[in-house]
C-alpha cells in the first residue's frame, strides 16, 4: 500500500476540521510552526498544494476538499478499532470459562462479593464445551465437571455433587414418595441430555437401582432438556420430576420452589474443579487477581446439604 506519512495526515485532518493552524495546533499540542512543518510534508507527498495561505487565513484548496473525508473517514476507523482493543484489554483481565448449569445456577453468585471487592478487575464469563483449548482462546480459568479432560494441568478441587428427584410442591402434594417411583407416568420424569462428552451423570435408571425400585422408563416418552437449567424451570413449573444437583438447585430448594421427597442423594462421578492454564502451578507466576478470584470461588464453594 502506497501509503501517506501518517502523522502528517492526523494533522492535516485537524487542520482541516478546525481551519486553522493555530487551532490545529491547540487541539494536538504542539506548534503552529510544527502543523505547517507536517502539512508541507504531506503537500511534498502528494504533490499538490492542500491549502491556499494569505492573510486572512487559510482556504483548502480543491485537492485538500477531495481527499479530506477519505482521510478523517480512515482515522475515525482506526481510532474506533484501537478504542475497542484498549476497551476489550482492559475489560477482560481474567477469561474464565464454564459450563451451562455452572454459569447459572453456582458461578454468577459466587462471584458478586469478588466483584464489589475488585472493580477494577474486568472479568469475561464464556460457556464453553470440554475441552477448552487455554492458548488459542486466552482462557485463564475453566470451571469444569472432573479434570479428565485436563491431564497434568493445575487443578483446585471446588465442590463434589449430589443428585436427588426434584419437583415442584403441587406435584408432591398429590402423590407419595411411593406412588411417585411406581406410578408417576414415564412422560413426568424428565430426563436431561448432558451432550456428548459427558455420559457418566447419574440417570434415573441409577436412581432406581440404588432405592431397589424395579422400573425401566419408556425411552421414548416424556421431555429431554440440554441441561439442568432448562429441565429445573420445567420441574418448578410442574412438568415433572427432575434429577436434580442439590448444590446447583440449591436456591430454589431454598425457596420452597422444588422439593426432595427422598432422604438420600447419589453423589456425582467427579467433583466440579477450577483448572488452570500450563505453567501457573506455582502462585507466584499467577496474578494477585487471579489468586484472589480462586479463593473467592474455593470460599463460594461451600455447599449447603441437600436433602438430609
Amino acid at each position: 500500500m502506497k501509503l501517506p506519512p501518517l502523522n502528517a495526515v492526523k494533522v492535516f485532518e485537524a487542520t482541516a476540521r478546525t481551519g486553522s493552524f493555530v487551532a490545529a495546533a491547540t487541539e494536538l499540542g504542539v506548534s503552529a510552526a510544527a502543523v505547517s512543518l507536517q502539512i508541507r510534508k504531506l503537500e511534498g507527498f502528494l504533490g499538490k498544494p492542500l491549502f491556499i495561505r494569505g492573510n486572512a487565513g487559510i482556504v483548502m484548496t480543491d485537492a485538500g476538499r477531495l481527499i479530506y473525508p477519505q482521510l478523517a473517514r480512515a482515522l475515525e476507523g482506526i481510532s474506533s478499532a484501537t478504542s475497542r482493543i484498549l476497551d476489550y484489554d482492559v475489560r477482560s483481565k481474567i477469561t474464565l470459562s464454564t459450563l451451562q448449569s455452572v454459569a447459572d445456577r453456582w458461578l454468577v453468585p459466587a462471584l458478586v462479593d469478588f466483584s464489589a471487592e475488585h472493580a477494577g478487575v474486568g472479568l469475561e464469563i464464556r460457556v464453553d464445551n470440554d475441552p477448552v483449548d487455554f492458548a488459542r482462546e486466552r482462557i485463564d480459568l475453566r470451571i469444569a465437571f472432573g479434570a479428565h479432560f485436563y491431564p497434568g494441568l493445575p487443578v483446585v478441587p471446588l465442590f463434589h455433587d449430589e443428585v436427588t428427584p426434584l419437583c415442584a410442591p403441587a406435584l408432591l402434594s398429590c402423590l407419595d414418595p411411593e406412588a411417585m417411583l411406581m406410578d408417576l407416568d414415564d412422560a413426568r420424569f424428565l430426563r436431561i441430555e448432558w451432550g456428548g462428552s459427558y455420559a457418566s451423570y447419574p440417570t434415573w435408571a441409577d436412581w432406581f437401582a440404588a432405592v431397589g425400585c424395579n422400573r425401566q422408563l419408556d425411552p421414548r416418552t416424556g421431555i429431554r432438556f440440554a441441561g439442568a437449567g432448562i429441565a429445573a424451570a420445567a420441574a418448578v413449573r410442574g412438568a415433572g420430576v427432575m434429577l436434580g444437583s442439590c448444590r446447583l438447585l440449591a436456591q430454589e430448594i431454598a425457596a420452597g420452589l422444588l422439593v426432595a421427597p427422598f432422604a438420600s442423594a447419589l453423589p456425582m462421578p467427579h467433583p466440579y474443579c477450577a483448572v488452570l492454564p500450563p505453567g501457573t502451578q506455582d502462585s507466584r507466576v499467577q496474578s494477585r487477581a487471579l489468586r484472589d478470584l480462586l479463593a473467592a470461588l474455593t470460599i463460594g464453594s461451600v455447599a449447603p446439604r441437600g436433602p438430609a
